[in-house]
């Protein structure tokens, strides 16, 4: 095995001799045979390995988070496989615990699962993705966190975010008013008043009953939401959406792991396609119908306008230094397209929930 380890470290070698050795160490923790390391992926904050085994192949995850976090994540991980949720397993240590922590840092291990890739310009792997995000809803509920983790939360705090990225903006109008020969600049001139006064009424649109109430029922159900639903987390197991990873969780509203899974496609397709937004609704609505007040406030959370927002700020603060001017223009283009190109589908909430509701197979509001 000393020999096999030792060919591996030549052909995929790891960042360095120290680390090897950590993760030979983190590993000593679990119940395995190990017999191979295999350097995956490293990037923003997060390094995966592939180890062969005794028992099958895993995935060891290396997350540059407070171990306490990570503790946070993994008890989620469970609490959804115990609900039925078709998610990788994780594999305990030989204490029983879910992660090892490491100062700023902290390990998971799951099982490698075997699928096909999935991809956005599917629209029946989207729909899929829009039915495991609903089972994945459901299966949140009654989620009690391990003693000592470190919760995270965003219930309550859509109307501060909303006003701190308006002023964002504000602020980045009066940099851009001195940039008279950036084209960048000319094109979020062109635009920023109307985005600004729509994010503006998403903003008061806050204060209604229908956020605060579902804000409440939240709290109640102890349910969460993922975050950041990617197809690169899933793969398709006998023609359905199954996770490879739980990624990050946070205490919040299922509207907006909706919002962000709608943005992200249509931004994509570099339209607002109604149609394939009712399709991806109806998709979600078969498995977890909202009410219509709920819908109303995804419509305010699809209404503020967090991608325009996002290249902005990135823009103004630098922080794609790898992005050339070229580059992020084409951004901005395609960004205003899919915002301009939402419009109408906004003015539309009565149909389009309803059409909704038909096409999810008439289920009643829960």
């Amino acid at each position: 095995m000393e020999e096999k380890q030792e060919f591996d470290r030549k052909e995929n070698p790891l960042t360095t001799e120290t680390q090897y050795k950590q993760i030979e160490r983190v590993l000593s923790f679990y119940p395995l045979e190990v017999k191979n390391i295999h350097l995956k992926e490293s990037r923003s904050g997060r390094t995966t390995w592939e180890i062969e085994t005794d028992k099958g192949a895993k995935i060891l995850k290396q997350a540059e988070m407070n171990p306490r976090r990570m503790m946070f994540i993994a008890a989620a991980h469970i609490h959804l496989q115990e609900n039925g949720l078709p998610i990788t397993p994780i594999q305990k240590t030989k204490n029983g615990a879910l992660c090892i922590g490491a100062e700023d840092h902290a390990y998971v291990l799951y099982d490698k699962v075997q699928g096909h890739e999935m991809i956005y310009y599917n629209t029946d792997q989207l729909s899929e993705t829009l039915k495991f995000a609903a089972k994945f809803h459901k299966a949140s509920k009654g989620y009690v966190p391990l003693k000592g983790s470190k919760k995270r939360s965003r219930l309550g705090k859509w109307a501060k975010l909303y006003r701190w990225k308006l002023q964002e903006l504000e602020g980045n109008k009066h940099i851009a008013e001195s940039y008279t020969d950036d084209e960048f600049s000319r094109l979020f001139l062109e635009h920023v008043d109307s985005i600004l006064e729509r994010g503006k009424k998403a903003l008061k649109s806050l204060e209604e009953e229908p956020y605060q109430t579902w804000s409440k029922q939240v709290i109640e159900e102890r349910s969460f939401c993922q975050q950041d639903f990617t197809m690169a987390r899933f793969t398709e197991v006998d023609g359905t959406a199954f996770m490879k990873e739980l990624h990050s969780i946070t205490y919040d509203l299922p509207a907006r792991d909706l919002r962000i899974l709608l943005n992200k496609v249509m931004k994509k397709m570099s339209v607002w396609d109604h149609d394939l937004a009712i399709h991806m609704l109806s998709s979600y609505d078969s498995i977890n119908p909202l009410t219509e007040d709920q819908y109303k406030v995804l419509w305010a959370d699809l209404a503020f306008p967090h991608l325009f927002c996002s290249i902005v700020h990135k823009y103004y603060l630098g922080q794609k230094r790898s992005w050339s001017d070229e580059k992020y223009i084409w951004a901005i283009q395609n960004i205003i397209a899919v915002e301009t190109s939402k419009e109408e589908f906004l003015k539309q909430f009565s149909s389009i929930y309803s059409e909704i509701k038909k096409k999810s197979g008439g289920m009643k509001d829960e």
